[in-house]
């Protein structure tokens, strides 16, 4: 509630008087029992009433609620229409649709508009349904819900009756419409909490949308965001261990794998191995909880961002620099176990720079599920990240071993520039063998010691051209195009759909023709 009263309000009150607003609210929608229990230990009932506390703190002329009762008891399905009823009084529009509401609930509706077949073919108070059923020829039973009636007349089950309830309602035509509920017969779609302004719009209503721009700027709707999403980070104990103990058992898992490659020369070909798993460590460790957590997040952030909490921008940000300090920490323990285990050269600089080529492409990993995702749903995502993270590897080990004279073809070198991953394991060579790295120790049992050189060795697998610079480069650029293209992405998914006209005929035909199919069969 004050993260709410701190986007909508901005600076236009103090604290205490923010704090003041929400309590208020709480005291009138009956949550203050519930003032310091966190959302996921609270009941339905409470949770759909903290949904309209959230849009109540910037006090908006207009309500639109979808499906407000849906999956709660009578009692509290009462309880909870009483209070939009008590919102609708003090001078606020309340709109509403319900699903099947009692007759109880349907009595305390002060006006109800039916829909069927795009038409309207009642409006009026919820009393007034038995009298107006009976001008048009039918009598609802004694023991009948209205509501249950009128829509099960609307869809046909008493007659055709459509055309004739149309014309008796005008097709709801009246000088002012300012419903306090709307029921669509088969919309089976149910969500809970204010929808945006565009949703409002559709149904006819004017609204100033200066009322729903946010009040806070872009710098004080980056510190919440950031805030809020570091605090949900911290309380997520389980994933915060889950993470860790997973990169301590891989480490070790690695580290005594590769223990003492790094100082051999005997197994310099294996110290190739040791820095393909970090590559790959840092394609998947950051990728797959991308892919299994935005997806997720993508309806939380329609709600909020559709009735203008807080801008795009800020959200982004603010998303994408939570994730920074787990990552740099675990980046650290993981980095520094396997790099002393394996026996790497104990330099400063080479360390520093092995850790900044797998922490650049730790992020380009980051931001290359986040674009996967960033369209595709849980399931579609989940299978296309992995898939598409195939090529990626293949590329970036293409031309490994094939010596200094093997020609590669300039469309396979373009491709293999395409990989990220190619980028990162250049970067990670030149980190261990480049600037000037000392002989690597031969034992004494060894009487051909042929990779003691480490420009000998570069030369033998292909690597006798690195540029380490031009390594963390292009990882960077990866980086900011994935990370610029997932938000034009996320960005164009929120956006209002519209159809093309030509699509819409072509659908419109098709859904003319499987209608009258249907009807002839």
């Amino acid at each position: 509630m004050m993260l709410a009263a701190h986007l909508k309000l901005g600076n236009e009150l103090k604290f205490e008087q923010k704090l003041e607003v929400i309590n208020q609210i709480l005291s009138m929608l009956r949550l203050k029992n519930a003032e310091h229990t966190k959302t996921e230990k609270m009941s339905g009932g409470e949770r759909k009433r903290l949904s309209i506390a959230l849009e109540l703190v910037n006090n908006p002329p207009i309500i639109f609620l979808d499906e407000p009762t849906t999956g709660l008891d009578d009692l509290s399905s009462s309880q909870c229409v009483a209070l939009l009823k008590m919102l609708a009084s003090g001078g606020r529009t309340v709109i509403c649709s319900m699903h099947t509401p009692s007759a109880k609930i349907f009595e305390m509706i002060d006006k109800v508009y039916v829909l069927a077949a795009g038409q309207c073919i009642y409006q009026g108070s919820g009393c007034n349904i038995v009298p107006y059923m009976q001008h048009i020829g039918l009598d609802c039973p004694l023991t009948y819900n209205p509501a249950d009636f009128i829509i099960e007349v609307a869809c046909h089950e008493y007659g055709d009756h459509h055309n004739r309830m149309v014309e008796a309602v005008g097709n709801g035509r009246v000088s002012r419409w300012t419903p306090a509920a709307v029921s669509s017969p088969g919309n089976s779609e149910t969500t809970s909490g204010a929808s945006s302004y565009y949703e409002i719009e559709q149904f006819g209503l004017e609204l100033d949308l200066s009322l729903l721009t946010p009040k806070s700027s872009w710098w004080a709707q980056y510190k919440l965001l950031l805030m809020r999403m570091l605090l949900q980070m911290w309380r997520d104990k389980s994933y915060i261990r889950l993470k860790f103990y997973m990169n301590i058992i891989l480490a070790l898992i690695v580290g005594g794998i590769y223990q003492g490659v790094g100082r051999q020369a005997s197994k310099a070909l294996f110290n190739f191995g040791f820095i393909f798993t970090i590559v790959i460590a840092y394609l998947y460790l950051p990728m797959m909880p991308v892919l299994l957590q935005f997806p997720t997040e993508i309806k939380l952030l329609k709600r909020e961002y559709f009735n203008q909490w807080y801008r795009l921008s800020s959200y982004y940000a603010a998303m994408i620099s939570a994730k920074l300090p787990a990552m740099f920490v675990l980046a650290v323990i993981y980095l520094s176990m396997v790099y002393l285990m394996s026996s790497q050269p104990l330099e400063w600089f080479r360390f520093a720079m092995l850790f900044t080529i797998a922490f650049l492409t730790a992020l380009t990993s980051d931001s290359f599920g986040l674009l996967i995702s960033s369209r595709l749903s849980l399931v579609n995502g989940m299978f296309m990240g992995p898939v598409l993270a195939v090529p990626l590897i293949l590329l970036s080990i293409y031309g490994i071993g094939y010596g200094k004279d093997t020609y590669i073809s300039p469309l396979m070198r373009f491709l293999m520039s395409l990989s990220f991953l190619r980028h990162g394991m250049e970067g990670l060579v030149a980190a261990l063998y480049d600037y000037g790295r000392a002989d690597t120790i031969c034992g004494p049992e060894e009487m051909f010691c042929m990779f003691r050189k480490s420009q000998f060795l570069l030369m033998f697998l292909g690597f006798e051209q690195l540029n380490y610079l031009w390594s963390v480069c292009c990882l960077i650029a990866f980086y900011l195009f994935f990370t610029f293209a997932a938000y034009l992405l996320i960005r164009q998914r929120l956006k209002i759909n519209t159809v093309n006209p030509v699509v819409a005929y072509v659908l419109q035909l098709l859904t003319k023709y499987f209608n009258f199919t249907s009807y002839n069969y």
